[in-house]
């Protein structure tokens, strides 16, 4: 099985000097847009998985898309924000976003 953070090309985590303020700011995400390898992405090109409400309002804020696959515990008055909720992570269909289908390995 693959590590899936062994695929990122990096990782802001909150205690980063650029993150002055914590989810729902979108700190975090607007940081993390200016690593990309290359150059800066903008915003509205950069699609969010995110499991907590407060981490879906800081995609947005961010002007940012979000998938949400909360727990199913969660109330479902918290998935309204969210472009896009899911079961499981298994759920996702690329193509819905525009982008290429998973290739199987």
């Amino acid at each position: 099985m693959v590590n899936l953070f062994s695929l990122m090309h990096h990782f802001v985590l909150g205690d980063d000097p650029e993150v002055k303020q914590g989810k729902p700011s979108p700190d975090i995400f607007l940081a993390a847009a200016k690593r990309f390898e290359g150059a800066p992405v903008e915003s509205d090109k950069i699609l969010v998985f995110e499991d907590a409400p407060s981490g879906v309002l800081a995609a947005k804020n961010a002007g940012m898309s979000a998938v949400m696959v909360p727990d199913p515990q969660l109330d479902k008055s918290h998935h309204a924000t969210a472009d896009q909720v899911l079961s499981s992570l298994l759920d996702f269909n690329p193509s819905d976003w525009g982008l290429p289908p998973f290739e199987d390995a």
